[in-house]
């Protein structure tokens, strides 16, 4: 493949995928060549195994996803535990307190985003979920849940990279603090963040529970700051009642 063997081959393959999942629109191979900075054939080259193997697909605009993307992506909806239970669990969640309801699933040490659901109606207020790692995650309350049940050297590694940004004058840019909200969490089970990530947005969260204890993923509410303060309490119950049922080993 153009001298191109082996783990090097094996990345700009992925890199194809990328960049034409990224697209809204099919990518001629033309242009795909000149993002990689290689030459026509090589793009060719890349793009035969993806094609054959149901990964991509070739219209007479360029190359779209394949089959195959809809299907890893049921598997890995499957392993993640993301069944339609959960889509049903966070309609109720809306109706019953009218506010946008929102889960999210970590993966790897608990400080990846593997996978958003949200279910909210237009106007609604609602945080800015993205799956991958998130430099916001110790100003969402989501993000709490995750640092309160990650083990020290997952913390201390988000701690030096991506830090304690600040994204509003409220976000919490301490570490003695940061600690000390992480230990509340613990303890009470629910994490809070009231315009920490940003201006006029409130968010609450409980954690969902694996089959083995650990935290797989969290459950959240996205109010407004007058919100929260007019409904803690039956919020707050809720999301914890929310975040049981989402748990593998609550009982159905």
């Amino acid at each position: 493949m153009a001298g191109q063997t082996g783990p090097r081959a094996a990345d700009r393959t992925l890199e194809v995928l990328e960049l034409v999942a990224g697209s809204p629109s099919p990518v001629p191979a033309k242009a795909l060549a000149r993002s990689l900075g290689c030459a026509l054939s090589t793009a060719y080259a890349l793009l035969a195994p993806l094609t054959e193997r149901g990964y991509l697909v070739r219209t007479d605009g360029g190359y779209a996803l394949g089959y195959q993307v809809s299907a890893l992506h049921r598997a890995f909806q499957r392993q993640m535990g993301l069944t339609d239970g959960i889509d049903d669990l966070l309609a109720r969640m809306r109706q019953a307190t009218r506010a946008s309801a929102n889960y999210v699933a970590y993966q790897g040490d608990g400080l990846v985003i593997a996978d958003v659901r949200t279910v909210a109606a237009d106007g609604d207020q609602r945080p800015e979920l993205t799956v991958g790692v998130d430099p916001r995650f110790h100003a969402y309350a989501h993000g709490k849940i995750a640092l309160a049940a990650a083990g020290p050297a997952a913390r201390r590694r988000y701690l030096e990279q991506p830090g304690l940004r600040r994204f509003t004058p409220r976000t919490i840019a301490s570490v003695d603090r940061l600690d000390e909200e992480l230990r509340r969490i613990r303890r009470t089970g629910v994490a809070l963040d009231v315009e920490e990530a940003r201006t006029g947005l409130a968010c609450l969260a409980a954690p969902v529970l694996g089959a083995d204890g650990a935290v797989i993923g969290s459950v959240s509410l996205a109010v407004r700051p007058e919100d929260l303060r007019a409904r803690r309490h039956q919020l707050i119950a809720a999301v914890k009642q929310a975040a049981r049922e989402a748990s593998p080993a609550h009982p159905s």
